[in-house]
């Protein structure tokens, strides 16, 4: 390609080798490589590189005037890039310049949509008179005729194009078509170059705005984590309290349970022996009540004999009134007897005073009988009453037994729940014991757990601080 390109430029090739159509030497298109090159190797941004290499090709080509578009979607406006020779005055050329940067460019539309479909250099030798070119009015108001417009691709499409414009009509050959072919691709770099320290870019912020914000969400978690630890802590205190209310309480319960049983204990035997004593009253009631009634029985009997001694007293008083009578009687016949009859009236005297005696005796048996009696009934009234009353007494002594027997068999459950209750008791009291253990394990769990969270925010720190070390060195790297 130099080869060729340096037999285009040979004075003997071309006559003319001033102007826009000038040939140059070996170390002009040599100065030319190592500026542009060093220019897409070290410029600081795109604005700086495209300008620099539209300078260096202006002076090497001797044209007045360099500017360039750029590629945004399916479109190219003007990049605001120039370079123009101090040899032109800035008002000269102002109309054009305006409308350049004024006009955007489908793909296919104009000149420079054409080169960035083609993706092909085209050289114009007058634009004032080109069919289709949208400046033309302007360029010849302004002086502008010749125009070169190079492509610059990239991954096989293009993404710039860079136009150059001189007073004069433009001629170049594929040599220098080649030669700034070269530039394009340096051009190319600069744009590739700025691509990667774009993407780059974007990759060090997103990758920084990530990890911030997982820093954040982790300080976030941190400081979640440590309101949950205060918590926690507030919670096991009050668990602590509440275990050890709990301890004491239930402490207090199977004591005062086991004294309960203690009682209950005592009342049981004390009904034991309640009960044994109400059985044996219930035997002597029992007993009691049977020689009542037999003595009831006696004296019902009592009385009948007294019945029937009434009757025999009753015979005895008729016989000693009939006895009287015959006395009487026997007086009378001795009286009229006389003498002879002086004998029987003494034993009718006797027999009639025997009479009397039995007639008074007889009063007085029948007065005490009657007085025997009266006692023999209020005893056997009396006797009737006793048997009634024990009676009563042996039910309710039955009564107590059966109800001491209840009591015993109450006592006896009762008992026994109060067993089982001591026996909840003492499992409430170890499940208190196992809660104790658990606090501490909760408190030494949340210690480790404060720990790591202090780990952890500074480590987040520590994190942070080397991300933005790290995204820093990208940035300027």
């Amino acid at each position: 390609m130099l080869a060729g390109f340096i037999r285009s430029v040979s004075p003997e090739n071309d006559p003319e080798f001033n102007g826009p159509n000038r040939k140059t030497s070996m170390t002009d298109i040599l100065r030319l490589l190592r500026t542009v090159s060093a220019v897409a190797d070290e410029a600081a941004d795109k604005e700086t590189a495209v300008t620099q290499i539209l300078s260096a090709v202006c002076n090497y080509c001797q044209w007045p005037v360099g500017h360039a578009y750029l590629r945004v979607d399916n479109k190219l406006t003007s990049a605001g890039i120039w370079s123009i020779s101090s040899s032109i005055a800035a008002g000269d050329i102002a109309e054009f310049r305006t409308q350049s940067e004024q006009t955007v460019f489908a793909i296919g539309q104009g000149l420079i949509g054409n080169v960035a479909a083609t993706g092909s250099p085209v050289c114009i030798a007058d634009v004032t008179v080109k069919d289709g070119f949208l400046r033309a009015a302007a360029a010849s108001r302004n002086g502008l005729r010749g125009c070169f417009a190079l492509p610059v691709k990239l991954e096989g499409q293009t993404e710039a194009v860079i136009e150059f414009f001189s007073p004069g009509v433009a001629q170049l050959d594929d040599e220098m078509l080649e030669l700034l072919g070269f530039v394009g691709g340096q051009v190319a770099r600069v744009l590739e170059r700025e691509r990667v320290i774009r993407s780059r870019e974007a990759l060090a912020s997103s990758f920084e705005s990530q990890v911030q914000g997982t820093v954040g969400m982790v300080a976030a978690a941190v400081s979640q984590m440590r309101g949950a630890l205060d918590v926690l802590a507030e919670s096991t205190d009050q668990t602590r309290k509440c275990s050890s209310g709990i301890d004491d309480a239930t402490g207090r319960a199977i004591s005062r349970i086991e004294d309960v049983a203690d009682q209950m204990e005592s009342l049981k035997d004390a009904l034991a022996v309640v009960g044994t004593d109400a059985s044996e009253t219930v035997k002597i009631t029992h007993d009691m009540g049977s020689q009542a009634r037999e003595m009831r029985a006696g004296f019902a009997a009592l009385q009948d004999r007294a019945a029937d001694a009434e009757k025999m007293l009753a015979s005895i008083s008729a016989i000693a009134a009939q006895t009287k009578m015959l006395g009487l009687n026997a007086s009378i016949e001795a009286a009229r007897v006389g003498e002879a009859g002086k004998g029987f009236a003494i034993v009718a005297k006797e027999v009639k005073a025997l009479a009397g005696q039995s007639a008074s005796a007889t009063e007085d048996i029948a007065r005490w009988m009657s007085e025997i009696l009266d006692a023999i009934s209020k005893a056997g009234n009396d006797i009737e009453q006793i048997a009634v009353a024990m009676d009563n007494l042996q039910n309710r002594a039955e009564a107590t037994a059966t109800q001491a027997d209840q009591q015993t068999e109450t006592c006896v459950s009762v008992a026994s729940c109060v067993d089982a209750a001591v026996a909840d008791s003492r499992l409430v009291g170890d499940g208190v014991s196992e809660i104790t253990a658990a606090i501490k394990h909760s408190e030494h769990v949340s210690s480790e757990l404060g720990n790591a969270a202090h780990d952890l925010e500074k480590q987040g720190a520590d994190l942070s601080v080397r991300v933005e070390g790290f995204v820093g060195k990208i940035r300027i790297a």
